[in-house]
């Protein structure tokens, strides 16, 4: 598909394998950027810097939530106007937002580097970890200002129909990553270092290869020069805050969550929550790989004034994530451990112990917590931010927090296993709740 029109004429089963098949394959390509990173560090490097990797990450995670925000919001904004035939404007919001990106990034980049030991310190790091964790959000945030592009135009490739080389792109970059890792990690030694260099080194190189498509003028957006008006930008930023907020509160949960397993467990428990999120990492990003997918057909038959078929889309796209999510729940369950040998280093059966027993409770979220996903995400591509981003808290951070001061008091350790069950359960019904209300 090289024509966004296909969004409105093709037969809904053919639109969402199109669409949705790439997509998930880049996901997944996606978040073997980080599985990657913890086998070889997990595996090579151990305990202490896996739970290093995992206390700084979120950090990282929270300050890229800018851009989140600022691609999904222009993604909406450019698939409704070329719905509407309106292609030198959606042109014009694809440029300006590339600039605000870049400028975005720096900032970024400067916060990574003046907040991370600081924050390391707040959390009650030990030395070792501290002096680990700080290597890696250094490297990463020095390459920001051409990484973060590659998130950004995944979108806009999406958007153009350009889902195939959007797919290529991440499965190439994921592939070089597999490469440096080897190299850096286990031929060099480079330790943490070396797993952050051929994450960005990776990126980066992809981030350049997205471009390619746009420079040839080969692809409906082009760049065009010129600004869009304040009040445009800020409906732009608005709608994409529910991505932006998403992405904040997860991360401000996971350095919440760090903490308390610090307090509670320890280096030894931090390090089998990272083992547990890098398998879920997988999971979340195929899910929102095909939710983000379908967000531009969505957007575009909405501007287009096709509404029933704007429905019958997203009840599809409910009913695939839903089987999505219960295979992955089964397929935890009776692969976890053979998973987990490739994290945990051969006589750490401590470490194999307790990321088992994790894995094991935490999967069974896979249940519910894909409900709120999808009917965020389907508010979000309808142009109603507010509802987008009121489930997004209460997903995120809300309901998270509510289960874990009810759990942790409880069960202790093993409250925090049980808490992504508890959040997803609450925040899946009032978002049926929502979708009743106010979409169907």
């Amino acid at each position: 598909m090289q024509d966004s029109r296909d969004f409105a004429r093709l037969p809904l089963g053919s639109l969402i394998v199109r669409c949705a098949l790439p997509a998930m394959v880049s996901m997944s390509a996606m978040a073997l950027y980080s599985v990657i990173d913890g086998v070889f560090v997990g595996y090579f490097l151990g305990a202490t810097a896996l739970a290093a990797i995992n206390l700084v990450f979120p950090m990282f995670m929270m300050f890229s939530s800018v851009i989140d925000m600022l691609a999904a919001g222009s993604s909406v904004q450019i698939a409704t106007r070329l719905g509407a035939g309106w292609r030198r404007e959606a042109s014009k919001i694809f440029s300006f937002s590339l600039v605000a990106i870049f400028v975005v990034s720096i900032a970024v980049a400067i916060v990574a580097f003046i907040g991370t030991k600081p924050l390391l310190a707040l959390m009650g790091a030990e030395p070792d970890v501290r002096e680990q964790a700080a290597t890696y959000p250094y490297i990463l945030a020095g390459g920001a200002p051409i990484c973060m592009f590659f998130f950004a135009t995944d979108n806009y490739l999406r958007i153009c129909g350009w889902q195939n080389y959007s797919m290529t792109l991440n499965v190439g970059v994921a592939l070089v990553n597999v490469v440096l890792d080897y190299l850096f990690i286990v031929v060099f030694g480079w330790g943490v270092a070396g797993a952050a260099l051929a994450t960005t080194i990776g990126i980066a190189l992809g981030s350049l290869l997205s471009f390619v498509p746009f420079v040839m003028k080969r692809t409906e957006l082009r760049f065009v020069r010129g600004t869009i008006p304040w009040r445009q930008f800020r409906k732009l930023a608005f709608n994409g805050s529910s991505d932006f907020f998403d992405s904040t509160a997860s991360s401000v949960m996971d350095l919440i969550v760090n903490t308390v397993l610090l307090s509670l467990g320890g280096t030894l428990a931090v390090a089998a929550f990272s083992v547990v999120m890098y398998l879920d990492s997988v999971v979340a990003m195929i899910v929102f790989g095909l939710t983000s997918a379908l967000q531009p057909a969505l957007s575009y038959c909405h501007g287009a004034g096709l509404t029933a078929r704007t429905r019958c889309l997203q009840k599809a796209v409910m009913g695939v994530a839903g089987a999505l999510s219960i295979g992955a729940l089964a397929l935890l369950q009776l692969g976890g451990p053979l998973a987990l040998t490739f994290f945990v280093q051969p006589g750490d059966t401590a470490l194999m112990e307790l990321s088992l027993m994790a894995l094991t409770i935490f999967a069974l979220s896979y249940l519910v917590k894909w409900v709120d996903i999808c009917v965020s995400s389907y508010f979000t591509a309808l142009e109603q931010p507010t509802v987008s981003l009121a489930l997004s808290l209460l997903g995120t951070l809300v309901a998270p927090l509510a289960a874990l001061a009810v759990l942790v008091p409880c069960l202790g350790l093993t409250g925090v296993w049980w808490m992504p069950f508890a959040a997803g359960t609450i925040s899946a019904a009032v978002s049926l709740a929502c979708l009743r209300r106010l979409a169907f």
